[in-house]
């Protein structure tokens, strides 16, 4: 990746992208009245407008098909393939969350676990998600309040999340999912050292 793709984030870009699609659409516009006033027959003008819009469309396509396999690089799922070097089970019920290293597969009723955890920095993590009760979504911010990773916690189903914390520092996990009144106080922490 070069430098100047590296200072801009994927939402500068598409608006860049956006930019340019938007003048060139402006210049096709100004071209186009510009040969309307130039007096030839009608049917050489349509001709040469309708190859200017099989070009443009072409072009398009073109683009979009490049721009959509270059996107597919930053796609997270070639990491689920790789073998997680920690694994911790994830239990969500109104209004927390249990934490807690290894493959928890008994009762959840049961599950001991706390909604803080400390984990290793750049190794890879296989969160196990589920819930006790209603739907929630197990969702983690970084410390800039970033959200880095996330997936739902669904009653009678696991979800797996892996994922690798490249800086050490405190991350915060919140529900994403409207869950009751106190949606808003279901909050964990993961300490990643």
């Amino acid at each position: 990746m070069s430098n100047f793709t590296m200072l801009l984030s994927l939402q500068k870009i598409a608006g860049l992208l956006s930019l340019a699609g938007a003048l060139l659409i402006v210049a096709v516009v100004i071209f186009l009245l510009k040969s309307a006033t130039i007096s030839e027959d009608k049917t050489t003008a349509k001709e040469k407008v309708y190859k200017l819009r099989s070009r443009y469309i072409w072009s398009i396509i073109i683009v979009a098909v490049v721009l959509l396999a270059y996107s597919f690089r930053s796609l997270p799922y070639s990491l689920m393939k790789a073998k997680a070097d920690t694994e911790v089970s994830v239990v969500a019920y109104q209004w927390g969350w249990k934490m807690e290293k290894g493959i928890y597969n008994g009762k959840l009723d049961d599950f001991k676990g706390s909604n803080e955890i400390e984990l290793p920095v750049n190794k890879s993590i296989k969160f196990i998600v589920t819930s006790i009760d209603v739907n929630h979504n197990f969702a983690i911010y970084n410390s800039d309040g970033v959200l880095v990773a996330q997936t739902q916690a669904m009653p009678q189903h696991k979800n797996n999340l892996q994922y690798r914390f490249k800086e050490k520092g405190e991350y915060k996990i919140f529900c994403l999912e409207y869950c009751g009144t106190a949606h808003d106080f279901m909050v964990g922490t993961i300490h990643i050292n």
